[in-house]
């Protein structure tokens, strides 16, 4: 599952940059989020008998609040993937669990440790190597989108987790894609470029692979411990440089490469480290 959704989202960041220079992101948001509202209520109808199961909810506030960070996370993931490589902008998302351990103690009151700490360091090395920080005359200032979607991801990551425990993956993905639709709306009224079928066509798989792609990380993670599943998450970088090179001659940066080993090797580090000490007690 979990490589599975790697492959989704792959192909998803593909067709984003397929549809880059012909369609705008307001295009790109109303697709994409209109797509996983009617699979999850396709879903839903199919499983349950009735859509009630996907909006019934007594967090509504949290929801819309985590819908709003959605629009502006996604809508900056989307720029990173029209304006960066694939490898570097894929390379980013993953910096997003470095976020994580940074806001859960201000956020949720939970303690970090001090390997905790020494791999967040490590990671957020290697997000400067790959973003070229150290070297700002070469640094593509695109990354700003990618880091920014990184850090709004963190926060919905966390409230994700918070609400996980009232509400079932459909509710969450469904207001979460709702208040993206709404919001890309008027963005796409302002700016809608003509779409030719080629067009549609790939709107429409970029929807479906995102869609699907998230809800097979879902599902893998309901199923499955973080630790075991965690190494098969990087499997998207190896998909990304390989498209990337063969679709659009992306050749990977050294710096990308250096950086994508030291986030991977942090998160693996300190996965590793928490299920040793669990085995020690």
């Amino acid at each position: 599952m979990v490589v599975a959704s790697a492959i989704m989202a792959t192909l998803e960041s593909v067709c984003v940059r397929l549809l880059a220079d012909s369609v705008s992101q307001g295009q790109i948001l109303l697709m994409r989020s209109g797509t996983q509202l009617l699979l999850v209520l396709v879903v839903c109808l199919l499983l349950t008998g009735g859509i009630g199961i996907a909006i019934r909810t007594r967090r509504l506030p949290q929801h819309l609040w985590r819908g709003g960070l959605a629009a502006v996370s996604w809508w900056c993931y989307y720029m990173s993937f029209k304006t960066l490589s694939l490898p570097l902008a894929t390379t980013l998302t993953f910096s997003s669990q470095l976020f994580v351990l940074l806001l859960v103690w201000p956020m949720l009151r939970e303690r970090v440790t001090r390997p905790q700490l020494l791999a967040t360091l490590v990671g957020f090395v290697g997000v400067l190597i790959a973003a070229r920080l150290f070297t700002p005359q070469s640094m593509d200032w695109h990354v700003v989108y990618g880091l920014a979607s990184a850090v709004m991801g963190a926060v919905m990551l966390l409230m994700t987790r918070s609400l996980s425990f009232t509400d079932r993956t459909e509710t969450i993905m469904f207001y979460m894609a709702l208040v993206v639709f709404l919001s890309a709306i008027p963005q796409g009224l302002l700016d809608w470029p003509a779409l030719d079928a080629r067009l549609w066509w790939l709107l429409w798989l970029m929807g479906v692979s995102g869609t699907l792609g998230a809800w097979l990380m879902v599902e893998a993670y309901r199923r499955s411990e973080a630790s075991a599943l965690a190494p098969f998450t990087y499997t998207r970088l190896v998909f990304a440089a390989l498209l990337g090179y063969v679709l659009f001659g992306e050749r990977v940066a050294a710096s990308t490469v250096v950086g994508a080993v030291l986030i991977a090797g942090s998160s693996l580090g300190l996965l590793w480290f928490t299920r040793w000490r669990a085995t020690m007690r």
